[in-house]
């Protein structure tokens, strides 16, 4: 995980540019309380007009508790998901959208990634998804 953590960039650009938010955890970094049988870590970022989005990193002592995480994050956030709906994303995933932000959740053998997007509707285009695929890209490329 250190190395997921190592990799992160300071800086994400997407239809805007988004920069580590070091004043919402100590150090810039979260402990998810949430998190058994693994470890885990949770980033904010944050963008010139105040938006922010967070991401959850986990790796679990096995593929079967990242599952069965990830099943209980998808309770959570049931009835407005989207499941397995990007052929090139790991399979599975959730991709919602609410009335308060969008998350996108992913298993990929045992580790767990969330992206949750913490914004008002109609501030700003939509970056879950541009940015899920920035997040997996560091997850993969710390796994080889």
């Amino acid at each position: 995980m250190q190395v997921v953590l190592d990799s992160l960039p300071n800086q994400i650009i997407t239809n805007t540019q988004w920069r580590r938010d070091l004043s919402r955890f100590d150090e810039g970094v979260g402990a998810p309380r949430n998190i058994q049988n693994g470890r885990g870590f949770r980033v904010a970022y944050i963008d010139q007009m105040a938006n922010n989005f967070q991401m959850t990193f986990a790796q679990f002592d096995s593929a079967e508790y990242a599952m069965a995480h990830y099943l209980r994050m998808k309770d959570i956030r049931e009835g407005i998901e989207e499941e397995n709906s990007i052929e090139d994303f790991p399979q599975p995933h959730v991709l919602g959208r609410g009335l308060y932000g969008s998350v996108a959740l992913f298993a990929v053998d045992e580790f767990f990634l969330e992206v949750l997007m913490e914004r008002a509707p109609g501030t700003s285009a939509n970056p879950t998804v541009s940015i899920a695929r920035k997040a997996l890209a560091v997850l993969n490329a710390a796994r080889e």
